[in-house]
């Protein structure tokens, strides 16, 4: 679930950048996921993203999706089933306001959680508050409340919980408070958590950054004792001349020195001072004898022309053999299509009580499409394939029902995407081609 959940939060380290990436006009409209058993990848999952005109994102860029929805294949189950669906909404400047995240029960998407999202004068963001669904209403748990500086600068998160008895958020649980250096790169972060008795914040932890040239060189994670701080793991990063990241080294305190831990090494840029690597080796620290780094797994990736990742591949390391796919090696597709950003609002399109039943899936040669509306309304049905390509629509009259097919016989075996644009809601269903 946690992996399912990672492209959808915005992370701290993404909110201290101090000059936000711009915008590329392609954006991911899907991913899939697959593992290997020694011999054939087979595929785990996958997520199609709908966008209104002028958003977009990325692996590297916030996605800015209306409606995400995401399937997890079974073969004992018959092929793809539906997992999760996500709902964005947004204001007129484009911020998110709100993610909803349902689960499906095996009959219909049932409510789970809710992010609600606000922002100050500055379009940055001042509170985010998490609800979890009370099967009538939402009910609020957490609290982030944000303060910047006078150069705009996030300098202070707090955590605050939800108290039921007074309908209110407690006093801050915990805290996390930012310190900048000359180069406008953050230089430190202090945890706190609130004592109640004390009515005091006590310290947790404290991370530590360097950076060169807008290069960040080292982050090292320490824990408070009670009495002072005590080293707890160290990152540190080197680059080439062009600012491409070489290495990234993992250590541990073992309470006198620094002990090597993992190794990650990054080669085979596509340009220099793209920073866009083409091969990722990852090596453990082995201890025996005098100690050296042993490889584990080693990736390659691919990405297209706006420097996207199209393809990540996993291999394992077998020592007197060399570099062969292993029971477990992941790999992943990533799918993108253009658009023209706008730095203003296209209202949301979001379900209204729509619902659509395809079959056969896995399909041969005719895919039947059963669509009931609650509220009458016209449709175009279009069926995609994973690179965003439209391969057939057709259009519905106006009503609450239509029942139609769509040719599939002449496409390749593969994955495909039928999403149903309604005047009035819109509906994403994945299937299958297999001759």
């Amino acid at each position: 679930m946690k992996r399912k959940m990672l492209l959808l939060t915005l992370a701290i380290p993404v909110i201290l950048c101090q000059s936000a990436q711009a915008q590329t006009s392609s954006r991911l409209t899907a991913q899939s996921h697959y593992s290997s058993n020694g011999a054939i990848f087979s595929v785990n999952d996958s997520t199609a993203y709908i966008y209104s005109n002028g958003r977009g994102g990325d692996l590297n860029h916030q996605l800015k999706f209306d409606t995400a929805t995401n399937w997890d294949y079974s073969g004992a189950l018959g092929g793809f089933n539906d997992s999760f669906n996500y709902i964005q909404t947004f204001d007129v400047n484009n911020n998110l306001l709100s993610t909803i995240t349902q689960y499906w029960s095996g009959t219909a998407w049932v409510n789970w959680t809710n992010v609600l999202n606000t922002y100050n004068s500055n379009n940055s963001i001042a509170t985010k508050t998490w609800q979890n669904w009370g099967g009538a209403t939402w009910v609020n748990s957490n609290q982030n409340a944000y303060g910047y500086n006078t150069a705009g600068q996030l300098y202070l998160i707090q955590n605050n919980i939800w108290n039921a008895l007074t309908s209110a958020f407690s006093t801050a649980n915990t805290e996390s408070i930012f310190t900048y250096g000359s180069s406008g790169m953050v230089t430190s972060e202090i945890d706190e958590t609130w004592n109640s008795g004390s009515s005091l914040y006590t310290y947790t932890d404290e991370i530590l950054y360097t950076d060169s040239a807008s290069e960040v060189l080292s982050v090292q994670y320490n824990t408070w004792n009670g009495a002072g701080w005590t080293n707890g793991n160290l990152t540190t990063n080197t680059y080439d001349a062009s600012g491409d990241l070489l290495t990234t080294l993992y250590q541990t305190y073992n309470g006198s020195a620094w002990v090597n831990q993992t190794l990650m090494v990054y080669s085979n840029f596509t340009a220099a001072g793209s920073n866009l690597p083409q091969m990722q080796v990852n090596q453990v620290w082995d201890t025996t004898g005098t100690g050296s780094f042993d490889n584990v797994t080693q990736y390659t990736y691919a990405y297209n022309s706006f420097g996207q990742m199209t393809q990540s591949t996993g291999e394992s390391w077998n020592p007197g053999v060399g570099w062969e796919f292993a029971n477990g090696d992941p790999e992943a597709f990533y799918y993108y299509e253009n658009y023209t950003p706008s730095a203003t609002s296209v209202k949301n399109v979001v379900n209204n009580g729509g619902d659509v039943n395809i079959y056969p899936n896995p399909a041969q040669n005719v895919l039947n499409v059963e669509l009931t509306w609650t509220a009458a309304q016209s449709a175009t049905i279009s069926l995609y394939d994973m690179s965003g390509r439209q391969i057939n629509t057709l259009t519905t009259p106006m009503g609450t029902q239509f029942n139609g097919a769509l040719s599939v016989g002449n496409l390749a075996d593969g994955i495909y995407v039928i999403r149903i644009d309604g005047t009035q809601g819109q509906i994403v269903k994945q299937i299958v081609v297999a001759h």
